[in-house]
């Protein structure tokens, strides 16, 4: 299975967002927190950011310094959310400002852990767990036992990234622990949910799919779809790996759904790879394509778009302010003429455009890079997998060889032994009728054997080959019962490869006809006719022989075998048959059915 990336990020970026109360009726900020609070629950950030940015204005416009802290943590809260690290570094670093102004330990605290979960975004792991363990020393100093357990549970996902997966399970279910006591069921199922990532990893699929399970039903109770979205992805993935193709398609479509609901492409994305390789591994072709598109127009979209709006958003950013203070500094010279002003502001304008065609070129230029290089990863493990599927190929091969040389070798001895005993007069008949079974047996065992080795050749497995192969075994058969045989087969042939279960299905079904003719027909004459169609191959063979009653036709088992056969290549299966008139078998099998998809599709 393709290894998937986790949403350990994310969930480890869930965070505590401050309610606050007071005994007198609640202001025009209180409104606007709890409106922020209300979206960010609900998965709504856009909505979320924009509230908590009027309440981070209206804090500044009242001079409200603590108000003014908490609001700009909340954004950085959010964006970290959304995949806009930079916003978020910019909010988080002016709230721990503001804390340390006014000495409130526990919110200094808070913040350190979240600017370590965007240095863990960024995979600079030693540095995140530096903030963490700085977080831990001050939530300990202030024995706030949920920041406690926040800080552990970061730390485990610092832990799961360098693949210290005994060292994360023990941070896990510390920080799970005291969430149990606190009853806080929401970090219940983050606590979870992460633990259930690193038994994924240690291959402990029973305990990994419970863990999950339960995180699902607490974020259900929560209604934190955002949780929702990403717990049943995952469960998708470890069924997956437990070689459960349709449960894992199943929840990672329901992930899907959701993540569309809240607005979560980084869950999206996610789910649309989980979705193509269930697809993939259930034989489902052109949904696989569709969904593999579809995953690598939404990360490129995610990334790209989102890291150059923001880059241009800063930019622009520092460009005002650098206009704004040179404009402030010129109305301060009385002395400097408006013909100075107008060419200095010309200057800054051609300075911006300058930089802003610059900034262009360089995204640009990274754009390329990225989905070269991209490019470049896709054909590399397209080439990995053919080049897996070509050795199992050949060691399947090379098995089967060895098993019919071996296996070979002891039913012809059988086959001699049993011969023997049937010329000896001085044994008696039941015997000599016993070791004529055996000696049929094993010619079949033989016969087929001999089959099943050339199916396996890749070389083999194509329409051309297998009419051949076709044509040589009805002659070879039906010389012994001296049956005279005509074919009509096209000259032309395509060399197209077939799938092996489609190859066998044929060829029991030629084989199936031919015993029923030889033991049952008395027939002198057989034709054997194959007619290619642009989208069907057509194969008919007529007998002279005896015939039988078409209407008990479902009475003999080869005859339900052969159309089980056909049934099961999506065919049609057609018998006709009356006494004195011979019989003819027809079968219709779609091309598009039977045809094998290129390794490299």
């Amino acid at each position: 299975m393709k290894t998937k990336l986790s949403f350990k990020y994310w969930i480890g970026l869930l965070v505590f967002l401050p309610i606050l109360s007071w005994a007198q009726p609640k202001t025009e900020l209180d409104r606007l927190f709890d409106q922020g609070i209300a979206h960010y629950n609900q998965g709504e950030y856009n909505q979320a950011a924009s509230a908590f940015e009027q309440a981070r204005q209206l804090a500044k416009k009242q001079n409200n310094t603590k108000l003014f802290g908490k609001a700009n943590n909340n954004l950085g809260n959010v964006y970290s959310l959304m995949g806009q690290s930079e916003k978020a570094l910019s909010h988080y670093l002016s709230a721990m400002e503001i804390s340390r102004q006014l000495h409130d330990t526990l919110v200094l605290a808070k913040t350190i852990k979240n600017i370590g979960a965007l240095y863990e975004e960024q995979k600079d792991f030693k540095t995140a767990m530096q903030y963490y363990r700085q977080a831990l020393d001050l939530a300990s100093r202030k024995k706030d036992q949920a920041l406690i357990a926040d800080c552990l549970n970061n730390q485990g996902v610092v832990y799961e990234q360098l693949q210290q997966y005994e060292k994360a399970l023990e941070v896990y279910d510390k920080s799970l622990s005291i969430y149990r006591q606190l009853k806080d069921f929401s970090r219940v199922a983050l606590a979870l949910n992460n633990s259930a990532i690193v038994e994924k990893y240690l291959k402990h699929y029973p305990e990994s799919v419970s863990k999950y399970q339960e995180s699902l039903a607490l974020s259900e109770r929560n209604n934190d779809r955002f949780m929702v979205a990403a717990t049943q992805n995952n469960l998708g993935n470890v069924y997956q790996l437990m070689g459960n193709s349709r449960k894992a398609l199943e929840w990672c479509l329901k992930a899907s759904q959701n993540a569309k609901a809240i607005n979560a492409p980084e869950i999206l994305i996610e789910t649309y790879d989980g979705i193509a390789l269930a697809y993939e591994k259930l034989g489902l072709w052109p949904q696989a394509v569709q969904y593999r598109k579809w995953y690598e127009a939404e990360k490129d979209r995610f990334i790209n778009a989102n890291r150059s709006s923001q880059l241009i958003e800063m930019q622009t950013k520092y460009e005002t302010k650098k206009k704004e203070d040179e404009i402030v500094l010129l109305r301060q010279q009385e002395k400097i003429k408006n013909l100075e002003l107008s060419e200095k502001q010309s200057k800054i304008e051609r300075r911006n455009v300058l930089l802003i065609v610059n900034v262009l070129l360089l995204l640009g230029l990274v754009v390329l890079a990225y989905f070269w290089r991209s490019r470049q990863k896709l054909q590399d493990s397209l080439n990995r997998e053919r080049l897996v599927r070509e050795t199992e190929e050949l060691e399947r091969l090379r098995i089967a060889k060895d098993i019919h040389d071996d296996l070979g070798s002891g039913l012809s001895k059988i086959n001699f032994l049993s011969e023997l005993i049937s010329k000896e007069t001085a044994v008696p008949f039941e015997v000599k009728n016993y070791s004529q079974a055996v000696r049929e047996t094993s010619v079949r065992m033989i016969e087929n054997m001999r089959d099943l080795i050339w199916a396996l050749n890749p070389e083999n497995t194509t329409l051309a080959n297998l009419i051949s192969r076709m044509r040589e075994y009805a002659s070879d058969y039906l010389e012994d019962y001296q049956i005279q045989i005509t074919y009509q087969i096209p000259d032309d042939l395509p060399q197209t490869c077939i799938s092996k279960e489609s190859h066998r299905g044929l060829f029991m079904i030629v084989k199936e006809t031919l015993n029923n003719i030889g033991k049952y027909a008395q027939a002198t004459e057989v034709q054997f006719k194959v007619v290619l169609h642009p989208e069907t191959l057509q194969l008919l063979i007529r007998d002279n022989g005896i015939g039988f009653d078409a209407g008990n036709a479902e009475n003999g088992n080869g005859l339900r075998n052969m159309k089980s056969r056909v049934e099961a290549l999506d065919g049609s299966f057609k018998l006709q048959s009356n006494i004195g008139e011979g019989t003819q078998i027809e079968v219709q099998i779609a091309l598009k059915k039977i045809i094998k998809l290129p390794t490299n599709f």
